[in-house]
Order: C-alpha cells, then sequence, then structure tokens
C-alpha cells in the first residue's frame, strides 16, 4: 500500500467517525448515527477500491519514463543465480521462491 493509500483509507476512517458523532448528536438517536456512519463508510470504501482499481491499470501518459518488468520465480540452483536489469525509466523487479547452492544476485543498473 502505497503512502498516498494509506492516508485515504485513515481518513475515510476518520470521515465515517465524525458522521457517526455529528448525527448522533444532532439526533440524538445512535442507530440513525451509526446508519449514516455505515454508510459513508461504504461510500467511501467503494470509491477507495474502485480507485485502486484505475490506478494499477492507467498506463503512462506521454512523456512518461519507459516502464518495464522482470519476474523470476521457482528457481532452483545447484550454483549461483543472477539477474540483472539494464536500461532507464521505471523497473520493477520480483524474485519468489528461488533457491540456490550459491549466490543470489538481483541488480537494476541504468
Amino acid at each position: 500500500m502505497t503512502t498516498m493509500q494509506a492516508w485515504a483509507v485513515g481518513g475515510s476512517v476518520v470521515l465515517a467517525g465524525a458522521v457517526n458523532v455529528a448525527t448522533g448528536m444532532l439526533t440524538q438517536n445512535w442507530s440513525v448515527a451509526w446508519g449514516a456512519c455505515v454508510a459513508v463508510l461504504l461510500m467511501i470504501s467503494a470509491t477507495l477500491a474502485i480507485w485502486h482499481a484505475r490506478s494499477g491499470i492507467t498506463p503512462p501518459g506521454p512523456g512518461s519514463p519507459p516502464q518495464s518488468e522482470q519476474e523470476v520465480r521457482r528457481v532452483r540452483s545447484g550454483g549461483s543465480v543472477r539477474a540483472t536489469m539494464n536500461g532507464t525509466g521505471e523497473k520493477k523487479q520480483f524474485l519468489g521462491n528461488a533457491k540456490a547452492k550459491g549466490d543470489i544476485t538481483v541488480e537494476q543498473n541504468d
């Protein structure tokens, strides 16, 4: 989770709590206040879910640095393993479930 997403989630909980307290104080009917709190949380959660889903698939705009990914999974080696990624721009490397008797080295070079 990114810092921005964490702030959004925390802010939504605080906002829903404020709606709960304000509604309860104004109406003196706490069942209505809890209903309003749940409604606000559901609306904010749905908005955050849509935002999160779209932020992962939004293609980079013009002038954005090139993006590249390298994924290495389930590697078994009796020696060493080296995964090197060259080039400029945004790079993502994933190394999962790797076992080697030697060294495992992952590099990103510009």
